[in-house]
């Protein structure tokens, strides 16, 4: 940082000695230039020198203080012929903040008929040359002064001291009224204005007051007395085998066991400004216990309790438990259809055309074939799917299979299997091949987050199909709950304005009969859209989530990728000509690449 004045003198050691006391520094510390070279004429001075000094400085690192002082940048000087006013500083260098510590000096000084003009020709005109500012008059002796900071968020005031020029000095009760006067109140560290009146540092500020800012509330926070991200996830053998006997997907609950406990939300502590003014606390926000099927709320509000014995299932955001419905043999003629509200589990094969839908999750035992099984939690095919063409799983969790083949699968969880093969796979999430052969071939797979497999494709070079991102489906069912959420909002401010309006009449007397039957339906409604807008904004939540993810999405590829394979990464799809071994494909710079497998 350069420091730099303009000075004039009769001489060059008179001016040299004008600008070394303004920068404040000893002879040989700044460096000369010569502006004007003076000129006398038989012992009278016809042209005085013009001298710029400057020093060079180092900047302030970030975190130093930055206190104010008076700058050493002006001279006033009382004559026989008037009083004068030198400015040191370069009209480049010079600040509206140059202007007003000039202005504050010459109204402490109380100078009689102060030629305005003759001031801002000083400042900004003759910079270095004395300017005469007002008539003859004696130098009126100046007090010591405080003057009073305060921060813009109001927590901390700050005091600075201007020197007296043979006026009286302040004493501790002065500074006192002062922040009275500029309506500092609270906080005031009276040690500290001692301190500043003992050390007298003039020119740097000082904080002698400081506010309590708010202590925001802490939100409502969920404890969940079960596992709610549980996923059914079979169990790799040594020699690389699937136990699909062993998923551990099963979490059991007892009636009247707690399932989530409610820590209502904090309404925080309201702060303090230095003018007394009160800052208000954020509150925490609310949270309500997702309560789903089968569950009930403790008297106090704060527990979610299980209404019956069975199975403990997060979906959608809510906790339900359900229980399980069983077919002992196959899903056919003897059978007919099922659509059950809890979880179903299947001994034997479904059969083409049946159809199966679970509230809860479904698992089946045998194969199933042209059927179409929809759960509304995870689907668990312990052989897997033979679809001929027009099998169709859904499923809003994971689905986990040994084969999938000629069949479509959607889920909003992940997909895990041994093989699939010549099937159309939609997953919320990632896609998974595992075991000794880890295949996919022909068809088409996408996932959300990611693919990992050892084989994809064939040496025949059979179209296969990979896509990691957000896949269309997902994007249709995020911009429906949107669509869904603006219109619950909508429904649910009518309901306020309703039941606003009935309760003014109520509060005049009693409700007639049909106007006691329109609240009941309100305030049933109100509750309804309690429990169905925050769950909307849950999967709202989570789909974003996943739409970030997705960008970042991979294909592993633990063994070998075929010729006839096409890759495609958000935006960005490579074909592959070669087989290509032991790699991880991911998007980069607007493009699909591949890397040594990252598994």
């Amino acid at each position: 940082m350069r420091r730099e004045v303009i000075v004039e003198g009769n001489t060059y050691n008179a001016a040299l000695e004008k600008g070394l006391k303004a920068l404040g520094v000893e002879p040989g510390k700044a460096k000369v230039e010569v502006i004007q070279e003076g000129r006398t004429m038989m012992g009278i001075v016809i042209k005085p020198y013009r001298l710029l000094l400057y020093v060079e400085e180092e900047s302030r690192q970030a975190g130093e203080s930055q206190d104010k002082q008076l700058p050493q940048s002006f001279a006033l000087e009382y004559k026989e012929d008037g009083v004068y006013l030198t400015v040191f500083i370069p009209p480049s260098k010079f600040t509206k903040s140059d202007e007003e510590t000039i202005m504050h000096h010459l109204r402490r000084k109380r100078i009689e008929g102060l030629m305005v003009d003759a001031v801002a020709q000083a400042m900004y005109t003759n910079p270095g040359r004395p300017v005469k500012v007002a008539e003859p008059q004696p130098e009126l002796p100046v007090d010591e002064e405080v003057l009073v900071y305060i921060s813009q968020d109001g927590m901390q005031a700050t005091i600075m001291l201007l020197p007296p020029e043979g006026g009286r000095l302040l004493a501790y009760q002065d500074v006192i009224q002062a922040l009275k006067d500029n309506g500092v109140v609270y906080g005031i560290d009276e040690d500290a204005i001692r301190q500043a009146l003992d050390s007298r540092r003039y020119g740097q500020e000082v904080i002698v007051a400081r506010g309590q800012p708010p202590q925001d509330g802490e939100d409502a926070r969920l404890t969940y007395h079960f596992k709610p991200d549980r996923k059914s996830k079979p169990e790799i053998r040594e020699d690389g085998t699937v136990n699909y006997h062993s998923l551990d997907n099963i979490e059991n609950v007892t009636k009247g066991q707690v399932l989530v406990t409610l820590t209502p939300p904090t309404p925080g502590v309201d702060g303090k400004t230095v003018r007394g003014t009160a800052v208000h606390a954020k509150p925490g926000k609310p949270l309500i216990l997702p309560a789903g099927k089968n569950v009930v709320v403790s008297d106090d509000g704060l527990k979610l309790v299980a209404a019956i014995d069975g199975k403990v299932e997060m979906i959608g955001g809510r906790v339900h438990v359900y229980s399980v419905h069983e077919v002992k043999n196959n899903v056919d003629n003897s059978t007919g259809n099922i659509n059950f509200v809890g979880s179903v589990i299947i001994h034997g094969n479904v059969l083409s055309g049946f159809e199966v839908r679970a509230g809860g999750s479904i698992e089946v035992r045998g194969v199933v074939e042209g059927a179409t099984l929809i759960a509304e939690g995870d689907v668990v095919l312990r052989k897997g799917l033979q679809g001929m063409k027009k099998g169709v799983i859904q499923a809003g969790g994971s689905v986990t299979a040994r084969f999938i083949e000629n069949g479509s699968v959607y889920a909003k969880g992940d997909v895990t299997a041994e093989a699939i093969m010549h099937s159309n796979i939609v997953s919320g999430q990632y896609v998974r091949l595992i075991g000794k052969r880890a295949l996919i071939v022909g068809g088409r797979v996408h996932a959300a987050l990611g693919i990992s497999a050892s084989t994809i494709g064939s040496p025949m070079a059979t179209a296969t199909i990979l896509e990691v991102g957000i896949s269309p489906e997902i994007r249709q069912e995020y911009e429906q709950l949107k669509e869904e959420l603006q219109r619950l909002e909508k429904e649910q401010h009518k309901i306020e304005q309703v039941l606003a309006v009935l309760s003014r009449m109520e509060s005049s007397g009693r409700l007639p009969p049909d106007k006691l039957i329109t609240k009941q339906k309100a305030l049933r409604a109100r509750d309804e859209y309690s429990v169905k807008i925050p769950a909307i904004k849950a999967r709202l939540f989570e789909l974003e989530e996943a739409f970030l993810r997705g960008a970042h999405g991979k294909v592993h590829v633990k063994k070998v990728v075929y010729p006839g394979v096409s890759i495609t990464i958000g935006q960005s799809t490579l074909n592959i000509k070669d087989p290509i071994n032991y790699v991880t494909f991911l998007r980069d710079e607007g493009e699909v690449r591949f890397v040594t497998y990252e598994g």
